[in-house]
Protein backbone atom coordinates (compact mmCIF):
# COMPACT_ATOMS: atom_id res chain seq x y z
CA UNK A 1 0.00 0.00 0.00
CA UNK A 2 2.58 2.46 -1.10
CA UNK A 3 4.53 2.21 1.98
CA UNK A 4 2.15 3.15 4.36
CA UNK A 5 1.65 -0.01 7.52
CA UNK A 6 -2.29 -0.43 9.01
CA UNK A 7 -2.11 -0.85 12.89
CA UNK A 8 -5.33 -0.91 13.49
CA UNK A 9 -7.25 -4.20 11.91
CA UNK A 10 -3.92 -4.61 10.29
CA UNK A 11 -2.12 -6.96 12.55
CA UNK A 12 0.41 -5.11 13.66
CA UNK A 13 -0.80 -4.52 17.37
CA UNK A 14 0.49 -7.51 18.98
CA UNK A 15 4.43 -5.90 18.59
CA UNK A 16 6.26 -4.25 21.75
CA UNK A 17 5.82 -0.40 22.37
CA UNK A 18 9.09 1.07 20.82
CA UNK A 19 9.01 3.31 24.08
CA UNK A 20 8.76 2.48 27.77
CA UNK A 21 6.10 4.30 29.81
CA UNK A 22 8.94 6.24 31.98
CA UNK A 23 10.52 7.20 28.27
CA UNK A 24 6.76 8.46 27.38
CA UNK A 25 6.53 10.60 30.63
CA UNK A 26 10.28 11.99 29.88
CA UNK A 27 9.57 13.46 26.04
CA UNK A 28 6.09 14.80 26.72
CA UNK A 29 7.64 16.67 29.90
CA UNK A 30 10.02 18.57 27.43
CA UNK A 31 6.52 20.31 26.05
CA UNK A 32 6.07 22.98 28.68
CA UNK A 33 2.60 23.30 28.22
CA UNK A 34 2.40 19.51 29.55
CA UNK A 35 3.48 20.86 32.98
CA UNK A 36 0.90 23.84 32.91
CA UNK A 37 -1.72 20.86 32.42
CA UNK A 38 -0.07 18.46 34.73
CA UNK A 39 -0.90 15.97 32.11
CA UNK A 40 1.03 12.09 32.43
CA UNK A 41 0.85 8.64 30.59
CA UNK A 42 -0.68 6.19 32.04
CA UNK A 43 -0.04 2.94 29.50
CA UNK A 44 1.55 2.69 26.75
CA UNK A 45 1.46 -0.18 24.08
CA UNK A 46 2.08 -0.38 20.27
CA UNK A 47 -0.14 1.83 18.88
CA UNK A 48 -1.89 2.77 21.82
CA UNK A 49 -1.45 5.23 24.95
CA UNK A 50 -3.51 6.67 27.76
CA UNK A 51 -3.16 10.02 29.41
CA UNK A 52 -4.64 11.13 32.57
CA UNK A 53 -5.66 14.87 32.96
CA UNK A 54 -5.98 15.52 36.59
CA UNK A 55 -9.44 17.87 37.40
CA UNK A 56 -8.81 21.26 38.64
CA UNK A 57 -11.29 23.45 39.43
CA UNK A 58 -9.55 25.96 37.53
CA UNK A 59 -10.62 24.50 33.71
CA UNK A 60 -13.89 24.54 34.62
CA UNK A 61 -16.54 26.32 32.37
CA UNK A 62 -19.74 27.96 33.03
CA UNK A 63 -21.93 24.68 34.50
CA UNK A 64 -18.98 23.63 36.64
CA UNK A 65 -17.84 21.11 33.98
CA UNK A 66 -14.49 20.85 32.23
CA UNK A 67 -14.03 23.23 29.46
CA UNK A 68 -13.74 21.31 26.39
CA UNK A 69 -9.98 22.26 25.40
CA UNK A 70 -9.10 19.76 28.05
CA UNK A 71 -10.82 16.91 26.92
CA UNK A 72 -8.89 17.92 23.28
CA UNK A 73 -5.34 18.67 25.06
CA UNK A 74 -5.48 15.14 26.71
CA UNK A 75 -6.43 13.48 23.64
CA UNK A 76 -4.11 15.40 21.52
CA UNK A 77 -0.87 14.23 23.69
CA UNK A 78 -2.53 10.59 23.83
CA UNK A 79 -2.12 10.33 20.02
CA UNK A 80 1.02 11.95 19.59
CA UNK A 81 1.97 9.21 22.55
CA UNK A 82 0.67 6.38 20.76
CA UNK A 83 2.38 7.64 17.71
CA UNK A 84 5.38 7.53 19.38
CA UNK A 85 4.85 3.64 20.75
CA UNK A 86 4.70 2.75 16.23
CA UNK A 87 7.51 5.09 15.60
CA UNK A 88 9.70 5.57 18.28
CA UNK A 89 10.57 9.38 20.01
CA UNK A 90 8.71 12.13 17.37
CA UNK A 91 8.82 15.15 18.94
CA UNK A 92 7.96 17.13 15.25
CA UNK A 93 5.09 13.97 15.02
CA UNK A 94 2.27 17.31 14.82
CA UNK A 95 -1.15 17.59 14.62
CA UNK A 96 -2.70 18.78 11.71
CA UNK A 97 -6.21 17.88 11.81
CA UNK A 98 -8.36 17.32 14.96
CA UNK A 99 -12.58 16.59 15.44
CA UNK A 100 -13.92 16.14 18.98
CA UNK A 101 -17.93 15.12 19.58
CA UNK A 102 -18.49 15.67 23.37
CA UNK A 103 -21.16 13.42 25.13
CA UNK A 104 -21.20 14.54 27.80
CA UNK A 105 -19.55 17.51 30.37
CA UNK A 106 -17.42 15.80 33.43
CA UNK A 107 -16.48 16.80 36.58
CA UNK A 108 -13.27 14.63 37.28
CA UNK A 109 -10.55 13.74 35.86
CA UNK A 110 -10.10 13.03 32.18
CA UNK A 111 -8.65 9.19 30.65
CA UNK A 112 -7.91 9.90 26.70
CA UNK A 113 -7.05 6.24 25.66
CA UNK A 114 -5.84 7.10 21.81
CA UNK A 115 -5.17 4.10 19.19
CA UNK A 116 -3.16 5.02 15.76
CA UNK A 117 -5.37 3.64 12.88
CA UNK A 118 -3.15 3.94 9.75
CA UNK A 119 0.68 4.71 10.22
CA UNK A 120 1.88 6.97 6.70
CA UNK A 121 5.17 7.74 5.60
CA UNK A 122 3.54 11.79 5.53
CA UNK A 123 0.15 11.56 7.46
CA UNK A 124 -0.61 9.29 10.38
CA UNK A 125 -4.52 8.39 11.66
CA UNK A 126 -5.88 7.68 14.50
CA UNK A 127 -8.77 8.29 17.34
CA UNK A 128 -9.30 8.70 20.64
CA UNK A 129 -12.01 8.16 23.20
CA UNK A 130 -11.88 10.77 26.89
CA UNK A 131 -13.89 8.84 29.85
CA UNK A 132 -14.55 10.56 32.93
CA UNK A 133 -15.22 8.14 36.25
CA UNK A 134 -15.20 5.37 33.71
CA UNK A 135 -17.74 7.37 31.73
CA UNK A 136 -17.13 8.38 27.48
CA UNK A 137 -17.26 11.79 27.73
CA UNK A 138 -15.93 12.14 24.31
CA UNK A 139 -14.65 11.36 20.92
CA UNK A 140 -11.70 12.70 18.49
CA UNK A 141 -10.47 11.92 15.12
CA UNK A 142 -6.91 13.19 14.41
CA UNK A 143 -4.48 13.37 11.81
CA UNK A 144 -0.53 14.03 12.04
CA UNK A 145 1.84 15.06 10.03
CA UNK A 146 4.91 12.51 10.39
CA UNK A 147 8.74 14.04 10.11
CA UNK A 148 10.91 12.97 7.09
CA UNK A 149 12.55 10.55 8.72
CA UNK A 150 9.38 8.46 10.27
CA UNK A 151 6.03 6.83 9.62
CA UNK A 152 4.63 3.74 7.83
Amino acid sequence: MGGETLIAGGGALDHASLITLEQANEEIAKAPFVSWWDLSVKSVEHGCASVLLPFRKDLLRPGDVLHGSSYEVASDVAMWVAIMTVVGIAPMAVTIEMKTSFFKGAKANLIAEAKVLKLGRRVTFGQAEVYSDGVLVAHSTLSYAMPANQGG
